[in-house]
């Protein structure tokens, strides 16, 4: 078998292994599991709809919770928040913990992969809400991160507004980080027609692994290109890449008015920073 051969038929392997309905576990220990396994949904909202007057967002890598510190800080940080994307979020028993000290929040997790040594243990993006979506949908990607043969999925939830007929569309992502710089762009279009299909405001938040100029230069044409506003910081602590320097958490908005934007530099429970706004729906 030459290796033009044994290429072609890798690369057609991971695109139907993204697509379908199968599970698999890589060499690394991972598994990724069935299309129609990925969404899951725990806790419970408490409010009928949001107030399009006022919405605060929190947008947070976690880092899976692991930093003693998150269980204190967390619920004191989304005290006041309606609607939280989470990246890096997991089956961790710690974060689980933390989880459990708040109510009130639906939490709507898109699972990257489990881990095949743990039964019932999840990775992956999430969303959590004060108010109960009216749907749900998830992108995994079809590129895989190397070695570990990961995806990462997307989570997007939109959430009925007090006296509007418009919805808030929002969307969660922990972007790619080192498959073929072809998988963040095709990342980024997965959610296109969404965007494109929406009638009404949208938050575009996370993890984005931007660490070159190619893939910052990318993402700002894509917002641009769908008529998105990109958040700024008057304080800004944002986390930089240890290996580029470059900042890779972003927020994007659409069809909104900003009134507040915040970089929660203090909080030392993850490796990122969390990032704060304030909006309203005009």
């Amino acid at each position: 078998m030459n290796k033009l051969f044994r290429k072609s038929l890798v690369s057609v392997f991971a695109l139907l292994m993204a697509n379908t309905g199968f599970a698999y576990t890589s060499i690394a220990g991972y598994t990724t599991p069935p299309l129609d396994e990925i969404h899951m949904v725990t806790g419970r909202a408490s409010k009928d709809a949001l107030d399009p007057n006022d919405i605060s967002l929190l947008i947070w890598n976690i880092y899976k919770g692991k930093k003693e510190s998150f269980k204190n800080d967390f619920p004191k940080i989304i005290e006041d928040k309606d609607l939280i994307l989470i990246q890096e979020t997991d089956s961790n028993p710690q974060l689980q913990d933390a989880y459990s000290e708040v109510s009130g929040f639906r939490f709507d997790t898109g699972i990257s992969f489990t881990y095949a040594k743990y039964p019932n243990s999840f990775s992956g993006s999430a969303i959590a809400s004060r108010v109960n979506p009216t749907n749900v949908e998830l992108f995994r990607t079809k590129y895989r991160e190397p070695i570990v043969s990961t995806h990462k999925v997307i989570t997007t939830a939109t959430y009925p507004m007090e006296n509007r007929a418009e919805e808030l569309l929002t969307i969660s992502i922990h972007a790619i980080n080192f498959s073929p710089i072809q998988g963040f762009f095709h990342q980024l279009e997965q959610t296109s027609e969404l965007i494109k299909n929406h009638k009404g405001p949208i938050v575009f938040g996370g993890d984005f692994n931007c660490r070159s100029w190619t893939k910052t230069n990318y993402m700002r044409n894509f917002f641009k290109r769908h008529g998105f506003e990109e958040v700024t910081y008057k304080e800004d602590t944002r986390y930089r890449s240890g290996m580029t320097g470059r900042i890779i958490d972003y927020i994007f908005i659409k069809d909104l008015k900003l009134h507040s934007s915040r970089v929660h530099g203090e909080l030392e429970s993850s490796d990122h920073k969390a990032m704060s706004i304030r909006v309203s729906y005009p």
